[in-house]
């Protein structure tokens, strides 16, 4: 009895490559009789923009297949072409596709994993890729047993616009992705020692940390940073100091989605400051170093319009910081009560909000413990039995 899960993004950075390697880590915390046959690019570089990936578990539980994927082949497309020889030599049980397409005859149940509707929503924010999925899952859905889905919010987004039946839909929450020992590692590095562009950890506080993470295009525009500039424009002056982390490269062009027009600065070693120095983008930090300037905020600030989850915000829970969040899509569902929510175009909001962490201790306080019980919901067990019962109804033709 076996299972061919299709992951497209292992090893890729930024939240698809991460929901690829949290599934494998917890698909290991659960027991199953099945065998797994994991199927990845052999050079994912052809497909997505990559960076270096700290070593990972690969576990022991999986079989690895690496693919050569041909030229000019979009995973918009059927994966018949590049999935077929393995499905056809394994004759799995099951197919598992992580990235919204599959196999138009797979010779089995098959399901696909969708993580927002984005393309649905904003088709003209992906180009002609919105087209040809769309058209490629018209195809290919009498060959989808069921769509897993990473939010509720995500699952009714996608069904209404897609359409899709309810009844053919499983929700799996992500789990925290991080482990309580790299959370711990993080959580003791001095702050003298990690560096925020030209000041450490403990001269930049207090400050704001807001995290974009490796989001291209739509995606980064949709993370509305400028109102939170905007918001955080509002503070007195020197009140506390923003950080906007994880952002790839600083071109021309990712400088213009993350800034507000009237902001003015420079770089100097591959980090952005505002003229004042009260803003730095920092688009250089290894994981921990991440972890630990996280941890070290007066409060994490989420401004995202559009998420099919959002897991930075676990993030937050989990390293005991006062989460900012908007209240939009998934971000609610995901955050519960843990987190000071505020509508994502109300830049006001966002000042109020920076304003009642830096003053109200007490209520920050509230927001730590109400993180760490919400944070507790979302542990890889969860995912892994998640994941295995929707598999399990697929198979069951349920």
């Amino acid at each position: 009895m076996s299972i061919v899960l299709f992951l497209p993004h292992l090893d890729v950075s930024g939240g698809l490559g991460v929901h690829c390697r949290m599934l494998l880590t917890a698909l290991q915390e659960v027991e199953s009789p099945r065998r797994f046959t994991v199927v990845s690019p052999a050079s994912p570089q052809q497909l997505f923009p990559t960076t270096a990936l700290e070593p990972w578990d690969r576990g022991t539980r999986f079989e690895y297949r690496e693919l050569d994927i041909p030229a000019g082949f979009s995973l918009a497309n059927a994966l018949d072409p590049i999935l077929g020889e393995i499905v056809a030599a394994v004759k799995p049980e099951l197919l598992y596709c992580s990235y919204y397409t599959g196999m138009q005859r797979p010779g089995c149940p098959q399901v696909v994993s969708f993580h927002d509707a984005g393309f649905l929503e904003n088709p003209e924010g992906f180009g002609a890729t919105a087209a040809i999925r769309h058209r490629t899952l018209q195809t290919i859905r009498p060959a989808i047993s069921l769509i897993h889905c990473i939010s509720y919010d995500a699952r009714d987004r996608i069904c209404r616009h897609l359409p899709w039946e309810l009844a053919k839909t499983a929700v799996v929450w992500h789990a925290l992705s991080d482990s309580l020992e790299l959370l711990a590692a993080a959580k003791s590095i001095p702050p003298e020692t990690i560096r925020l562009g030209s000041q450490t950890i403990a001269e930049s506080a207090p400050y704001f940390f807001l995290p974009v993470g490796a989001a291209t295009g739509f995606n980064r525009v949709r993370k509305n940073v400028p109102n939170a500039i905007r918001g955080f424009r509002m503070l007195p002056p020197g009140t506390a100091k923003l950080v906007i982390a994880g952002t790839a490269q600083l071109t021309e062009t990712v400088l213009t989605e993350l800034l507000s027009p009237t902001e003015r600065g420079y770089i100097i070693d591959e980090c952005w400051h505002s003229t004042d120095g009260r803003i730095v983008i920092v688009p250089t930090l290894e994981r921990t170093e991440f972890l630990a300037a996280m941890h070290r905020a007066a409060a994490v600030i989420y401004s995202s319009r559009y998420e099919g989850f959002g897991l930075p915000t676990l993030e937050a829970m989990a390293l005991d910081v006062p989460l900012i969040a908007s209240r939009a899509t998934s971000i609610p569902e995901i955050v519960g009560n843990a987190g000071l929510l505020v509508d994502p175009d109300d830049v006001s909001a966002f000042r109020d909000a920076m304003l009642r962490v830096l003053n109200e201790p007490a209520f920050c306080k509230t927001l730590v413990e109400r993180g760490r019980d919400r944070v507790a919901q979302f542990t890889m067990a969860s995912l892994g039995t998640g994941m295995r019962d929707c598999w399990n109804r697929a198979i069951a033709g349920q």
